[in-house]
């Protein structure tokens, strides 16, 4: 039997030290490990990846060099979504979605013939192995029904075959009468929970 992977995709924009993002995420992954203390972490950290935006000529330049030789580097971010067995996103809520770094890192991620591909009928079928997605997120105020970083998320997983997602989050942490740590820990027991959960569902 294969090693298991889980894709953690770091989108934190502070140093882990300070960042309630990573803190959460953390809680999560280590209770999962817990579990399965055998599957392999494997973390993308999008601030130090220097991907480039992907403009229309560099993009055709894409479907060149993939025609030509597929496993080209350009394409690693592409391959490792697609080989994990379970893909947890932590990106702080900005400006209702998340940092603009992680969108960079997905639109390389997207990939025809690696994450994705269409029938012959022009149905467009997902090509990734994970069933689950996890998306961690704090957020200074409420995020309410503005959750619109998660939907996206949703809306890539299910483009790509991952069809199931779970949402942690920590909200209010910045509003003046809250407590944060109070808030943090709350959120932590969710994840723990999450985690637990997931493993229960056979990843």
């Amino acid at each position: 039997m294969s090693e298991k992977t889980i894709l953690f995709i770091n989108a934190c924009m502070r140093d882990a030290g300070a960042s309630r993002t990573w803190r959460l995420a953390q809680a999560f992954l280590e209770a999962f490990r817990k579990q399965n203390p055998d599957i392999r972490i494997k973390e993308r950290k999008v601030l130090d990846s220097a991907l480039p935006i992907l403009t229309g000529t560099l993009a055709e330049k894409r479907d060149q060099t993939f025609r030509e030789n597929p496993h080209d580097p350009m394409f690693d971010a592409a391959y490792e979504m697609a080989a994990a067995d379970l893909v947890v996103i932590a990106a702080p809520y900005w400006d209702l979605t998340f940092p603009a770094a992680l969108k960079v890192y997905l639109e390389w991620c997207s990939v025809l013939g690696i994450t994705f591909h269409y029938t012959r009928e022009g149905k467009q079928e997902g090509l990734c192995r994970a069933e689950k997605l996890v998306y961690i997120t704090t957020a200074g105020g409420i995020i309410g029904d503005q959750n619109y970083g998660y939907e996206y998320m949703k809306g890539l997983g299910r483009m790509f075959g991952i069809h199931d997602s779970a949402w942690i989050s920590a909200e209010g942490l910045d509003i003046q009468e809250n407590d944060p740590e109070a808030i943090m820990l709350e959120a932590e027991k969710e994840a723990v929970r999450t985690a637990e959960e997931v493993k229960a569902s056979g990843i």
